[in-house]
């Protein structure tokens, strides 16, 4: 019997690609996406929760969990919202999928995550690893991508103008500074869905370690 995969952010950059990849994983018989409003996606394998508030109530069995929750200060409106949608709601899903049987966990974080860093959002997103390895699920994946490309539902005109300024870099950065080039979401998710296959304790995929396993 295959396992069963949950994805939260299944509506972002790096979601959506979690979730068209999982679906043609054969080692999964079930993928279940929580998700604000329903997305009306069809697929035979694919099952959907409305609402965060459910969550808890009608996810079965899960074996592993893919998050790829996040926003911006200036998306969420204040640090405070901020910090719910990328600390709260990611331990959150921590705390139920475990009690539904999780034993792994694979989120998605950021270049430079750390409690120690000067910048708000590297700070919060060093909390959130820092209180996933609480959990203590047999194997936490954190993947720490640079700048994402891919088609995104709103436009970030600062990460719009990074993108527009490093694509031509891109080849040389790709050669000599992996971690600092940018990275396609499709290639985010691909290294993490490679990464459940197997494996134990806590594995921290860096920018250039995705960039090669998705070549």
């Amino acid at each position: 019997m295959g396992k069963t995969a949950l994805v939260v952010g299944a509506t972002g950059l790096i979601g959506r690609e979690l979730v068209e990849q999982l679906l043609e994983e054969e080692r999964y018989d079930a993928v279940w996406m929580v998700v604000r409003r329903s997305t009306r996606w069809q697929h035979p394998k694919l099952h959907e929760v409305v609402g965060f508030e459910g969550m808890d109530v009608a996810l079965p069995h899960v074996d592993d969990v893919y998050c790829a929750l996040g926003t911006t200060i200036a998306v969420a409106g204040s640090q405070d919202a901020f910090k719910h949608v990328d600390l709260d709601l990611p331990l959150e899903t921590a705390r139920i999928a475990k009690q539904h049987g999780a034993t792994r966990y694979a989120v998605v974080s950021a270049q430079g995550a750390s409690l120690r860093s000067p910048f708000f959002y590297n700070r919060v997103k060093g909390e959130l690893e820092n209180g996933l390895k609480v959990f203590g699920f047999d194997h936490l994946i954190i993947a720490r991508p640079s700048l994402l490309l891919g088609d995104r539902k709103e436009f970030r005109l600062g990460e719009k103008a990074a993108e527009i300024v490093s694509r031509p870099l891109q080849p040389f950065l790709l050669d000599k500074l992996p971690d600092a080039a940018p990275i396609q979401a499709l290639h985010v998710a691909r290294a993490l869905i490679m990464a459940a296959e197997e494996g134990q304790g806590t594995e921290v995929l860096t920018s250039g370690m995705m960039q090669r396993m998705s070549r």
